[in-house]
């Protein structure tokens, strides 16, 4: 067997028969994932003085929704679609897309960073702009063109009920792990991936590509979303009890914003736009 067809047995099959993740693709893309994040883009941003708080979260919200919102531009075939990295299609579905992202977000996060300095304007607001300027019109064609709505409502508002009842919860313990803006984001991120992906599959026919996540759905679907919430209360308080250096532990808690948020717009949008029905 020759390198280009085990490459395309254990990373493009997925992609061209729109398959489940196998095990192979767990590993190597988290390898992949977690070198890149933690060895080149944090060192990179952390001498640059950008720090990661919750002003940067929210200026950052718009670059994930660009993502989630072009990959669901591919669902309705409005964009094409390839397992080879070398075409640019391969960058329109995952994992190309979060490498596409990233560099677009990287790109313009450096010019906001340069024109914040030259001009003395604010680099949050600046940053957030450029990502809303990208992002909205796509969204916005996408909404116009929503098909499940009652899905898209019913997923918003077990989020809402779900975040209130914990909150609730945590103050009348005494605890203040939900106090923090970005614990409280990486809780929403999740559980908006979480129902989401139960609304989406239970009800309106969508598939999972991710084995552990489908037998949880079939098993108990519920458990799903309570597996997530309960694993990021975990790290969470691990992050805040352990981690010492005040911007790493913040950008380890955007990683999980981004990797819930991503996902779970996405699976919204799909949701949204019918390409389940």
């Amino acid at each position: 067997m020759d390198l280009g067809s085990i490459f395309y047995e254990f990373f493009a099959q997925r992609i061209a028969e729109r398959g489940l993740y196998g095990p192979v693709e767990y590993i190597v893309y988290g390898a992949i994932m977690l070198f890149l994040l933690f060895f080149i883009i944090f060192p990179l941003l952390d001498k640059r003085g950008v720090k990661f708080n919750t002003k940067f979260t929210l200026a950052l919200l718009p670059y994930i929704l660009l993502g989630s919102a072009l990959r669901v531009l591919e669902d309705m075939s409005f964009l094409p679609r390839s397992w080879n990295p070398l075409e640019p299609a391969y960058y329109f579905v995952t994992p190309g897309i979060f490498l596409f992202i990233a560099a677009v977000t990287l790109a313009c996060l450096f010019i906001s960073l340069a024109i914040s300095k030259k001009f003395k304007v604010d680099f949050y607001k600046l940053f957030a702009a450029i990502g809303l300027i990208l992002s909205v019109p796509i969204v916005f064609f996408e909404i116009l063109n929503f098909q499940a709505w009652i899905g898209v409502i019913e997923v918003l508002l077990l989020v809402a009920v779900t975040i209130a009842l914990l909150v609730f919860i945590f103050q009348k313990l005494g605890k203040k792990i939900l106090k923090p803006g970005l614990n409280k984001l990486a809780i929403i991120s999740q559980a908006l991936d979480g129902f989401a992906t139960i609304v989406a599959t239970q009800f309106f026919f969508c598939g999972e590509q991710h084995p552990l996540s489908g037998f949880l759905l079939e098993s108990f679907p519920l458990s799903f979303v309570f597996a997530k919430i309960a694993l990021v209360f975990v790290i969470l308080y691990y992050v805040d009890k352990e981690i010492k250096n005040e911007n790493l532990r913040g950008f380890i808690k955007i990683v999980i914003i981004v990797l819930g948020f991503a996902t779970g717009l996405r699976d919204l949008l799909t949701l949204g736009v019918g390409t389940c029905l």
